[in-house]
């Protein structure tokens, strides 16, 4: 049943590389301005609180990636079928799968606030975080994790509007939740203007401030603005979600949440490696983390737009135009994620010296990381990108098969069987050894996968309509 409504399609037509710069480019922006607001809180703990409360951090966000991947594979899920049913001009059934993704994030969020309050002391113990920095962590985590309702909330209505070809919504809201985030953190920090000093925990309560106030202001936004994917009136009751579009996305969203677990279950592993060498490393190795997070914003950015882009094209039967997508993505993606590698290196120990002093062992652990690890990054863009368009069919299973062979078949044993012989380099060489080889087995299942064979999410969304 097409809906009678203005089409919302914008990227089934035009020239493919323009569109896919202009349609990422908020979001690198906003991914550039959320890992500068991540280094501004590492940068204000390391030096306030030192190198302990730093590990306790950079722990704590592994931990909550591994949670938050559980269940963000349904807000990815539910964008490609919002995707393809705009492209098929089908705004009643993206309505629904709007209702039903927005219910179950926040039900997803309230689940992971339950388990950090109450299951932290267990998890923490369970990555043998440095005595140091135990508590610390347990802070951190706790209040991080009671946040996680509103943050599903915001995160899954921003993933809701790129899919309708809307990115400069999101962005605008994100530039709130940063900046307030950037003036919030230090004041809760260091108990500015008379405020109590709050240590750690400023750090993370200035961030779910920041957050709940960005969502506020957007949701109030969208309604006065009266946007076709906002609901209203009767369709309200879409909010609780439909057990047979929450199965539909289960399947598709199942694959991808497996995925997060086996890639961040992975890093869980590798960084219990990292933290049995001592609080030192641990403190190089979060702080050579840091700067990852700048290498890979133009690979998630193409990523996330080849993927809303692809959705559309597909649900309007454009399939010339997807393997376009695939190659130019990819191209753009490569290139500007090696060009920040490349800044990286040229700029030496300049960004280090931002969280760590001159001539400890954690500056030097962090140089020898990034000497072996940073140049792979540019690698995994391939297997992002193409990932992204196998993933706009609806398409999540592979991905996981894939990446359980390289993070738990290959980077894992890898790190384990060669630490006898070369310590703490053994890990660091796992990650391009698992980069390169995720990137060859994605373009062979690209190439020669049966994923084009699949049928589009809308046709499951117009059996389950009444």
């Amino acid at each position: 049943m097409k809906d009678s409504k203005r089409p919302l399609r914008g990227l089934t037509n035009g020239p493919i590389a323009p569109t896919l710069v202009r349609f990422a480019l908020p979001l690198l922006v906003t991914n550039l301005l959320h890992t500068i607001s991540g280094t501004w809180n590492a940068v204000w703990v390391s030096h306030l609180l030192g190198p302990d409360d730093l590990v306790a951090v950079v722990n704590a966000n592994v931990l909550l990636g591994i949670l938050i991947g559980s269940i963000m594979g349904f807000g990815m899920a539910a964008g490609v079928s919002i995707g393809q049913s705009i492209g098929a001009d089908d705004l009643r059934s993206a309505h629904r799968v709007v209702g039903t993704s927005i219910g179950f994030g926040i039900i997803g969020g309230i689940i992971i606030a339950v388990i950090g309050l109450f299951g932290v002391h267990a998890i923490v113990d369970m990555i043998h975080i440095p005595a140091e920095a135990r508590e610390q962590a347990i802070t951190y985590f706790r209040i991080v994790c009671l946040s996680m309702p509103t943050q599903f909330f915001f995160v899954f209505t921003m993933m809701i509007l790129r899919s309708s070809g809307d990115a400069r919504t999101p962005f605008v809201f994100n530039l709130i939740w940063i900046a307030l985030g950037l003036a919030l953190t230090p004041i809760l920090l260091t108990g500015a203007f008379g405020l109590p000093r709050l240590g750690i925990a400023g750090a993370a309560l200035g961030g779910w401030i920041a957050n709940a106030t960005a969502l506020v202001a957007m949701i109030f936004y969208v309604y006065r603005k009266n946007m076709p994917l906002v609901l209203r009136g009767s369709d309200l009751r879409y909010l609780r979600p439909d057990p047979r579009i929450l199965w539909m996305l289960a399947k598709r969203g199942i694959p991808t949440a497996a995925e997060s677990l086996i890639v961040q279950g992975a890093y869980f592993v590798l960084l219990t490696l990292v933290n049995a060498y001592g609080v030192m490393t641990a403190a190089g190795y979060g702080v050579a983390a840091q700067l990852w997070s700048y290498v890979m914003m133009p690979t998630m950015a193409f990523a996330a737009s080849m993927s809303a882009m692809a959705a559309q094209n597909i649900g309007a039967k454009r399939w010339d135009r997807v393997n376009k997508i695939a190659l130019r993505g990819c191209a753009l993606s490569i290139t500007i994620t090696a060009g920040t590698a490349f800044i990286i290196y040229a700029l030496g120990d300049a960004p280090l010296l931002l969280f760590l002093p001159e001539g400890g062992e954690p500056l030097r652990t962090a140089r020898e990381i990034n000497a072996i690890v940073l140049w792979s990054w540019p690698v995994i863009a391939i297997t992002f990108g193409l990932f992204a368009v196998v993933k706009a069919n609806g398409v999540m299973l592979p991905s996981a098969i894939i990446f359980a062979i390289t993070m738990w078949g290959l980077r894992v044993p890898f790190a384990n069987m060669l630490q006898p012989e070369f310590g703490a380099a053994a890990i660091w060489w796992s990650y391009p050894v698992g980069s390169i080889a995720s990137a060859l087995l994605a373009f062979a299942y690209y190439r020669w996968g049966k994923w084009r064979r699949h049928a589009p999410m809308t046709t499951h969304l117009e059996e389950t309509g009444t």
